[in-house]
Formats: C-alpha cells, sequence, structure tokens
C-alpha cells in the first residue's frame, strides 16, 4: 500500500461515505470498504455501473478481476482501516458498541460531500459509495468474506 496515496484521509472519506447509508454495520463488513473502494478498478466500476439483482456471487462472477487478489488487498489495508475506525470514534462521527459500529448521523451530515475540493479521487469514491454500501447491505458478513476469500 502507498501510505501518500492511500492515507488516513481519503480511507475516513471512503468509510464515512459508506458508514452513512447504515443504521449500523458490524466492524467486520467496515474493514471491506478501504480494499474495495480504495481500489481504483473498483471505483470506478461501482461508480459507474448499476447493480443489477445478482447478488455479490453474480458480481464476483461477472468482474472477477476486480476481485483478483483481495485477501492480499484486504491485509494491506487492515491497519489503516482499524485507525479510521479509531479516527472516526474519536471525532464523533461513529459510536462503537460491542461488534458493532453506529453512525452518528447529525455528525457525518456535517461533512460535506459535495466538496469538489476534497479531489477528483475523493469524488469519485463518494460517488461509488452508495452501490458499496447495497452490496455489504445485501449479504451476511460471513459470506462476504467467503466470496472474497479473505483467509482468517
Amino acid at each position: 500500500m502507498n501510505d501518500t496515496y492511500n492515507n488516513i484521509g481519503i480511507s475516513l472519506v471512503s468509510f464515512l461515505s459508506v458508514v452513512r447509508f447504515f443504521d449500523e454495520i458490524d466492524y467486520a463488513k467496515t474493514l471491506l470498504i478501504n480494499p474495495i473502494l480504495l481500489h481504483n478498478k473498483s471505483t470506478a466500476y461501482f461508480k459507474s455501473h448499476i447493480n443489477k439483482a445478482k447478488g455479490i456471487e453474480g458480481l464476483i462472477t461477472s468482474k472477477i478481476e476486480l476481485f483478483v487478489g483481495f485477501n492480499k488487498r484486504y491485509y494491506s489495508f487492515l491497519e489503516i482501516s482499524i485507525n479510521t475506525i479509531i479516527i472516526a470514534q474519536k471525532m464523533n462521527f461513529i459510536t462503537l458498541y460491542k461488534n458493532r459500529i453506529i453512525p452518528n448521523k447529525d455528525q457525518i451530515d456535517k461533512f460535506d460531500f459535495t466538496n469538489k475540493e476534497l479531489g477528483n479521487r475523493a469524488i469519485n469514491i463518494i460517488e461509488a459509495s452508495q452501490r458499496i454500501a447495497t452490496v455489504l447491505k445485501e449479504e451476511n458478513t460471513n459470506n462476504l468474506y467467503f466470496m472474497f476469500r479473505i483467509e482468517i
């Protein structure tokens, strides 16, 4: 992982842009956000394609190139993903409760997701975030980890 390209700022934008669509989400699902959205090809796909009702299995089958090496990507982003959760909690964007993350929507709503000064990469991530949230909502966590072939 390139530490200046995939930094805590872009990671926080990625994280917040997805969790804002949840009332609550488990930790394990949030750890999947960065490996998807900080991967430029995945972001470009989710930004420009409407998810059809084919589920995660159909998505992986039809766009295998987005998921090749996902296990390695997951572990390369794990540290920054955990740090992002800690920072988001310290900034009062989320509340941690048991194995769940509860977005503080009033606080997240103060973040200007439309600000073009965030940069093109952040804007692309934000534009893809609702589709990623939909994918994460549709599947249970264990199935996502299995389908993405994450080795625990």
